[in-house]
């Protein structure tokens, strides 16, 4: 690994030093490409470190006690009823799109995705590659635990770059909501806006 770095280092060392003199401007470019590489994977580095770090707190965390009171009091009787733990363990904001989507998305866990008839415990139509693939293109997971901790993390992303409100969480639906995808873009903010301000203004 040591040979492999000073291998690199000499490398640089040998570009930078022809452009140092005879072209200033190239050689500057040079400097601030290799400075913008080295500071990208960094916070891509860190990025990763603090969503580990994120879903260590979660499976330690305990849920609470409001939360999950508000969870299962809306979900009674439907087949999300038993993650309201999980649910209640994600900060109030979280938690209340969990909810909205999975009305939306699921009725709760009435419609789901399915893999060779089992379940794949995605009650929000959430979509991203892996090995296990349901129907229509949906995320399989293999517990309902997983599935909540997975889809959590992704919100939490989410509303960390600014999607935070139902009408900015549209692309959870339909991405930049253009075309034909745009006709049910209102209709999936006005039923996901109806069950988050549930959530969110209970106190």
């Amino acid at each position: 690994m040591r040979k492999k770095k000073n291998k690199f280092h000499k490398i640089v060392d040998k570009i930078t030093h022809g452009y140092e003199h005879k072209h200033p401007l190239i050689f500057f470019a040079i400097v601030f490409n290799i400075f913008v590489f080295f500071v990208f994977f960094a916070i891509h580095a860190i990025n990763n470190q603090l969503d580990i770090l994120s879903e260590k707190r979660i499976l330690f965390n305990q849920p609470n006690p409001t939360i999950l009171a508000d969870t299962q009091e809306l979900m009674k009787g439907y087949p999300m009823e038993d993650l309201a733990p999980e649910i209640a363990k994600q900060d109030r904001q979280v938690a209340a799109f969990l909810i909205a989507i999975a009305k939306k998305e699921s009725a709760w866990g009435k419609h789901t995705p399915k893999l060779h008839g089992k379940e794949c415990y995605n009650y929000w139509g959430f979509r991203q590659k892996r090995a296990r693939m349901g129907s229509g293109g949906h995320t399989c997971f293999d517990s309902p635990e997983e599935a909540v901790r997975v889809v959590s993390r992704r919100l939490h992303r989410l509303i960390k770059k600014g999607y935070d409100t139902p009408q900015k969480m549209v692309i959870w639906k339909c991405g930049d909501c253009t075309g034909p995808a745009r006709a049910g873009a209102q209709k999936w903010i006005q039923d996901v806006d109806f069950y988050y301000q549930k959530m969110i203004t209970s106190n």
